[in-house]
């Protein structure tokens, strides 16, 4: 059993009746960029809702006003490996300091006090470890990484250190091309490893597209992905900061 984890391990949402929900890849500060994908997909904030993979932070220029989303009612993450990173900054660990900045994180510097306080409780009592959502093409489970179990929902009892790093730093899936099949839920929307295109592996849909990254050869064009689950197929929307684009999956 997780033992110092003081945010919620899952949580559930029912049907958005009112408005359609979404999923939105790693977003890693670009707030300018999220902005203008929401207003691609006429994204109305007052009935419908936004789900992130986590991530919200570091790379990008925002990373602070990205974070601060998720205390909009709106907008609901699941915690990523780069909100843990801000987690483990009170541990008195330098090399915590040192990884983190390393990956992005020097926007802390820029931040006072009360500043640190607020991002730390913004993590602690708005994110969770995983998350349920019921849409009309089925019940949706979002994590960070990868699933290590096989079925769904989480169970907290279970959940060891190992699996919890899993769950936010996993690759396997993504790294050597496997499936993966869940009981308890239809697809698992998740992000972490940066990929040129969004793909669906067995019921694991993967939808960091680079967002905050860097062009690379392996990652020619970051971009950040916003996704719908329609009953037939998953719409997914693409911006950077250059192009957009639209495409689908069947479902």
């Amino acid at each position: 059993m997780l033992n110092n984890v003081n945010f919620a391990v899952h949580c559930y949402y029912s049907c958005n009746s009112a408005g359609r929900d979404f999923f939105v890849g790693d977003s890693h500060g670009k707030y300018s960029l999220l902005m203008q994908s929401l207003k691609k997909i006429n994204f109305d904030s007052s009935v419908d809702r936004l789900f992130s993979v986590g991530d919200l932070i570091d790379r990008g220029e925002a990373s602070f006003e990205c974070l601060k989303l998720a205390e909009k009612e709106w907008f609901i993450p699941v915690i990523g490996n780069h909100e843990q990173f801000l987690l483990e900054m009170g541990d008195d660990n330098p090399d915590n300091k040192i990884n983190w900045y390393l990956n992005g994180g020097v926007w802390w510097e820029a931040l006072n006090e009360e500043q640190r306080k607020r991002a730390k409780r913004i993590v602690e009592r708005n994110y969770s470890l995983t998350l349920t959502v019921a849409t009309g093409a089925g019940e949706i489970g979002v994590i960070h990484a990868q699933y290590p179990f096989d079925k769904w929902p989480v169970n907290e009892k279970e959940i060891s250190s190992e699996d919890y790093n899993e769950l936010l730093w996993g690759r396997d899936c993504v790294k050597n091309d496997y499936q993966r099949f869940f009981a308890g839920v239809d697809f698992i929307v998740s992000g972490h490893t940066p990929v040129n295109k969004s793909f669906l592996k067995g019921q694991q849909l993967f939808i960091d597209t680079g967002c905050g990254h860097q062009v690379s050869q392996d990652l020619q064009d970051p971009r950040l992905t916003i996704c719908e689950f329609a009953e037939s197929c998953i719409k997914i929307v693409t911006m950077s900061e250059r192009m957009s684009g639209s495409s689908s999956i069947q479902i």
